[in-house]
């Protein structure tokens, strides 16, 4: 069969095969001989290692990781909050790389300024406006920040507006179409990294569970896959799962999910025994083990009756659980079944641009966003189901009312504390 030669132009790697990744797909050159084929360089660090050396770096460098997470952890909300901080910005850096290696242009305007600006723009109202909602504002103990929280939409504006200005006037001749591309992937990134971390303030604020405890189900269901999958994988499910992942398979996949729901079940009865993960956040200077609250209800042993057939099965027909290891359970459920997909949402990325990782900042896994692309859902998941399910109970404080109530004009100080002096005597607290 005659074969047509045409210049500078290569058979796409999708004829190849449909289901290998992209930096497996072998690229095809037409000579005046015919066809030949060569295997592409390896693009990531992590190629040339054998599985046992991957192994032991993953298992050094992730228990490396957890006793760093535990160590901001114990030094409190404002070292917790500071390291999603730096998280975000890592992340930003890795996401924005993806593109500015593969740049078509080399010589436009404040190329990456812009970037870095548009991203500073959206931090600073994310954080500000948290801070400026009431139900965080008594954290805030400096006079001359608390006089500035009611502008910081007013400042956001004007950065908002600023970057508008300085977008438009960095578009260059001929370059429109490329130019508005890279805006929209700038954009995309501030999503992943700003807009969906949010909640992570929220979780943290609400108390250090809500940010421990939710990270440690992905990590759990991370790790519980990733070894399923190599002692089972393709042994009892030989289809394959997904093709933008093919070193996962159903084994891993399912296994992960069994174990994270046992572990998400029983997790919450060592966690619950320590106030200072329990109790909300009401001072960002104070000490983290100084910190004490009467434990809230979600976090108090309860009976609960079984049905009828567990009832039977176990000889016994009420049980004593923490309502937490309900709730755990449900969110267990969505780390085994939905956070995954952010890891395969940023495969997907990583076979677009012919990745092996984001980064190679962590030996054996990759960047940042490599190790927190699954946690980023967990964490808004966590979040909504906090406040549409637990947060009622928890949100009131004695050091809340007392910030709300100090702000108060006298006279309706003075009519709060009448009314709340007959309550107390109606209960006879008080006489």
């Amino acid at each position: 069969m005659e074969v047509r030669h045409r210049k500078k132009k290569q058979p796409e790697a999708a004829s190849v095969s449909d289901t290998e990744t992209d930096t497996e797909v072998e690229s095809v050159s037409v000579t005046e001989g015919g066809t030949s084929t060569s295997k592409p360089k390896p693009t990531g660090h992590s190629k040339g290692e054998s599985k046992l050396a991957k192994l032991v770096n993953r298992l050094f460098f992730g228990t490396a990781l957890l006793f760093v997470l535990c160590g901001v952890i114990a030094a409190g909300h404002l070292a917790t909050l500071g390291l999603v901080v730096l998280v975000q910005v890592m992340m930003f850096r890795e996401l924005v790389n993806v593109r500015y290696s593969n740049r078509e242009f080399k010589d436009l305007p404040l190329y990456r300024t812009t970037q870095w600006l548009w991203f500073g723009t959206s931090l600073f109202y994310s954080y500000g406006s948290t801070f400026f909602s009431e139900k965080y504002r008594h954290l805030i103990k400096s006079p001359t920040i608390v006089q500035l929280l009611p502008f910081v939409e007013l400042i956001s504006l004007a950065l908002y507006s600023g970057m508008l200005i300085l977008t438009v006037l960095t578009l260059k001749k001929g370059y429109y179409k490329y130019q508005m591309g890279q805006l929209a992937w700038t954009i995309s990134t501030i999503v992943i990294t700003v807009v969906q971390v949010k909640s992570f303030t929220d979780n943290i604020f609400a108390g250090l569970f809500w940010f421990l405890f939710p990270v440690s189900l992905v990590i759990c269901n991370d790790s519980m896959a990733y070894f399923c999958g190599m002692g089972c994988g393709r042994k009892l499910i030989r289809r394959p799962f997904l093709s933008i992942s093919p070193n996962k398979t159903w084994e891993g996949f399912l296994g992960g999910a069994v174990c994270t729901c046992l572990f998400a079940f029983a997790f919450p009865r060592l966690l619950v025994q320590f106030d200072f993960l329990i109790c909300p956040c009401e001072d960002l200077s104070a000490s983290l083990f100084s910190l004490k609250c009467p434990a809230p209800e979600v976090f108090t042993m309860a009976d609960y009756r079984l049905p009828s057939p567990l009832a039977l099965l176990l000889r016994s027909g009420n049980v004593r659980l923490y309502p937490i290891q309900l709730h755990a359970l449900l969110l267990g459920l969505f780390a085994s079944l939905v956070a995954p997909f952010g890891g395969f949402f940023a495969s997907g990325i990583k076979r677009a641009y012919k990745l092996d990782d984001f980064a190679s900042i962590i030996p054996g896994h990759g960047g940042v966003y490599d190790r927190v692309d699954c946690q980023l859902i967990m964490g808004l998941a966590t979040s909504i189901y906090y406040t549409t399910f637990i947060a009622e109970d928890l949100d009131v404080s004695a050091s809340r009312l007392y910030q709300l109530a100090i702000k108060m004009p006298s006279e309706e100080q003075l009519a709060l504390y009448m009314q709340l002096a007959d309550a107390l005597r109606a209960q006879k607290l008080i006489r």
